[in-house]
């Protein structure tokens, strides 16, 4: 038992650390409070994608919701 929380704290320090070394210098130019700083210029993955993990979001919980009903009705 100990092992396996020691491997899951371990797996979980790497896997939250492996995103500041898969970055290729600063993603986001400049400073937010310069009144100058052009916000539109500055496309993060994130920033491009969060309509796909909304849409994912929506889509697993309505899965996990039909099949909680699903046993409920057996």
């Amino acid at each position: 038992m100990a092992i396996n929380r020691c491997l899951i704290v371990i797996l979980t320090f790497l896997i939250s650390i492996s995103t500041a070394f898969a970055q290729d210098g600063v993603p986001c130019s400049g400073d937010p409070d310069d009144p100058g700083y052009d916000p539109n210029g500055c496309n993060l993955p994130l920033d491009t994608w969060v309509y796909v993990l909304v849409i994912a979001a929506v889509i697993f919980g309505a899965y996990k919701l039909h099949q909680k009903q699903k046993a409920l009705t057996v």
